[in-house]
């Protein structure tokens, strides 16, 4: 049926990122790790002998990423390079290291083979409110989640605004959830595409959530997407990356819920293949629950 690549980005709770690791080692999966630079605690032995069919790799040119900084794109767009060097795979699925898979890898190979060819990317209707990352020079594109730098940011925007100054006013704009699953062509073409996505993005702000929709909707890839249209608000739950996250809990508008045990029986009622966000330090017994059950499957 082809093999699969998975793309991981990881900054923390390494215990919980290994029992991960352990539920997506099959004979049909590689797995490629991006660990932030930040993350001082990372020890890459820890993980020696945990996979006995997938190969693992960690990115050995670790960048420092930060909330809503540019260099989320940058540590994607390597995952892919590492990965498409290595050979050729049917999907590539990116995945946070705050992740946890919900179905067995054998539903998940035979559902992408029966639709070969989508791309799985979940679009959300352009919000105003979003149109600032992209359309406005930031004096800091890795400084969104510090106040200060996030003020002088917005400041500045409005500077620009008030005189009608504009960046990429040649791009046509679309916005999208971060994760995805794509196809080997469409992971070439990303990849191919790098100098151009540093250039429109390198000062912008969030745009993990901008670079690849806005690439694929200005492409013949956009005929390929499971769910071509894109959806009202982030909260509207579809299957259109296959990704169940819950933003109608969430502790704040930057980030989804974080499940815990009382949400096993939701978990396991959805049709998706993965759900985030999990986090041992809240609740490691959802991450315990999911790990057992998919260990005996």
């Amino acid at each position: 049926m082809g093999k699969h690549a998975y793309l991981i980005l990881a900054h923390k709770n390494f215990n919980q990122l290994r029992k991960m690791v352990e539920l997506l080692d099959y004979p049909g999966n590689d797995i490629y790790i991006h660990v932030d630079a930040k993350a001082k605690e990372f020890n890459p032995g820890d993980f020696k002998g945990v996979t006995k069919h997938s190969r693992l790799e960690f990115l050995p040119e670790r960048i420092s990423v930060n909330w809503g900084g540019v260099s989320i794109m940058r540590a994607e767009i390597a995952l892919l390079k590492a990965a498409t060097e290595k050979g050729k795979y049917n999907y590539y699925h990116l995945l946070s290291g705050m992740d946890m898979p919900i179905k067995p890898q054998k539903e998940v190979h035979e559902f992408f083979e029966a639709n070969k060819g989508k791309e799985f990317i979940n679009l959300w209707e352009m919000k105003k409110s979003a149109v600032s990352r992209f359309k406005f020079y930031s004096l800091f594109p890795e400084g969104e989640l510090h106040f200060r730098t996030r003020i002088l940011n917005h400041i500045f925007k409005g500077l620009q605004m008030a005189v009608g100054y504009r960046i990429n006013r040649d791009v046509d704009f679309h916005f999208g959830s971060q994760w995805f699953s794509i196809t080997d062509d469409l992971a070439r073409y990303v990849v191919s595409k790098e100098e151009w996505l540093e250039k429109v993005f390198r000062r912008t702000t969030t745009c993990d959530e901008i670079f690849l929709p806005t690439l694929v909707c200005n492409s013949p890839f956009k005929d390929k997407l499971y769910h071509p249209e894109p959806v009202k608000t982030q909260k509207e739950v579809n299957n259109s990356n296959m990704r169940f996250i819950d933003w109608t809990r969430g502790e704040s508008i930057r980030h989804p819920w974080t499940f815990r045990k009382d949400d096993l029986n939701l978990l396991e009622s959805v049709p998706h293949f993965w759900a985030r966000k999990f986090d041992e330090n809240v609740d490691n017994e959802i991450i315990d629950a999911l790990y057992n059950k998919l260990k005996r499957e």
